[in-house]
């Protein structure tokens, strides 16, 4: 009986220790999320979040990697909020910069996770940085429809961010990065020396990358990619996972060039999307899935390894004339040529909806995710 009492309270305890009571926040993401207005302003205010700082930069909107490598994006520069916490005190300190899901900014509020994991990173002398991706860009989420901001812009940010954070007062110049989703696949494009030396000089990018569950297969990340010199890259994805697929993922990160001993992959047996989430996992019909289309992938020069896009892009249905010129209008009118790429996806009948997301292992994962930003930043 007492072991049985014992059992009940540590139950009831871990419960309390992963809530912060998000059913009670009243988060109006509509209201909230404007390209004037970035709902990390709403962030900053709540209770659990506050005493940080929130940090205005300038960043740009993107196609792919294309457009970032013959400086495409230049030509879309946009405002990006980001909300900075660091630790008490006035010492030097790592920080690791966040990037969201397609769920959108929302998500560092209602993933207690989320909550949970920043507040033990500032505990351990580890500051967190939340970007917005989506706000700026007109957008509050994408887990209904991609094609609303393009892939590549939440690691256009980041990087940006890690470039401006360099010359922080508090910073120590040790960064991690991290991100579930479309934030894991932002982790990955940002872990890549060929994307990172197009914004910073030298080979050396994060000091620790964790992405989870990334999509991977079609993203346009690189066909032969170069891990940065300094880096430390945990990889984490669901094996489970029929929203983001694991193997793709799997298969990439293992053709990443690096030293031995700079890349761990884990692959976690039955669980799904939103493994973290602390809800027992559950079916969300309208979530768009590329899943079913051709891979994607890039070589140096960023253009896709895969004929078949350009075969439906300039042949089939004659959207441009040459692929130059699909370039053109990518640069020019980014999330319009995505747009117009995902209804050419339509047509061809790649696009699938209904997934399964959640549950609860998130206190099982946490000391894997917070030892590996402490082990490779202090």
């Amino acid at each position: 009986m007492k072991k049985v009492f014992i059992i009940l309270i540590s139950i009831f305890f871990t419960t309390i220790a992963y809530s912060h009571s998000t059913k009670n926040l009243n988060l109006d993401s509509k209201k909230e999320c404007k390209k004037s207005k970035s709902m990390l302003n709403w962030v900053s205010k709540n209770k659990y979040y506050q005493g940080g700082e929130l940090i205005k930069y300038q960043s740009y909107t993107g196609f792919d990697q294309r457009t970032v490598i013959i400086g495409g994006h230049k030509k879309n520069p946009v405002e990006i909020t980001a909300y900075l916490q660091l630790p008490k005190g006035d010492e030097k300190v790592p920080i690791v910069i966040w990037t969201h899901s397609s769920g959108g900014p929302g998500n560092y509020i209602w993933n207690d996770f989320t909550y949970h994991a920043h507040q033990k990173l500032l505990d351990e002398g580890i500051g967190v940085m939340f970007i917005d991706n989506f706000c700026p860009r007109g957008a509050k989420d994408t887990w209904r429809d991609q094609s609303k901001v393009p892939l590549i812009n939440g690691a256009i940010d980041g990087i940006l961010a890690l470039k401006l954070l360099k010359s922080h007062p508090r910073s120590n110049g040790k960064f991690g990065t991290t991100g579930h989703s479309r934030g894991g696949t932002n982790s990955l494009y940002m872990a890549d020396i060929k994307f990172t030396s197009l914004f910073l000089d030298g080979t050396e990018g994060f000091d620790a990358i964790l992405p989870e569950a990334a999509e991977c297969h079609a993203a346009g990340l690189f066909s032969k990619p170069e891990l940065t010199s300094n880096t430390k890259l945990l990889y984490v994805h669901g094996g489970a996972d029929d929203y983001t697929l694991a193997k793709p993922c799997e298969e990439h990160v293992k053709r990443i060039k690096s030293k031995p001993g700079q890349i761990e992959i884990d692959i976690k047996e039955g669980w799904y999307h939103e493994w973290h989430m602390g809800k027992k996992p559950f079916k969300v019909k309208g979530a768009m899935t590329t899943s079913k289309c051709p891979d994607h992938f890039i070589d140096e020069n960023g253009f896709g390894t895969n004929p078949t896009w350009g075969e439906w892009f300039i042949n089939k249905y004659k959207l441009y004339p040459t692929i130059e010129a699909f370039y053109d209008a990518a640069q020019t009118k980014p999330r319009k040529t995505w747009k117009q790429a995902f209804k050419v996806m339509k047509k061809e009948k790649c696009l699938s909806r209904g997934v399964t997301i959640g549950g609860q292992n998130q206190e099982e994962y946490m000391p894997q995710f917070i030892n590996f930003f402490k082990e490779n930043l202090l």
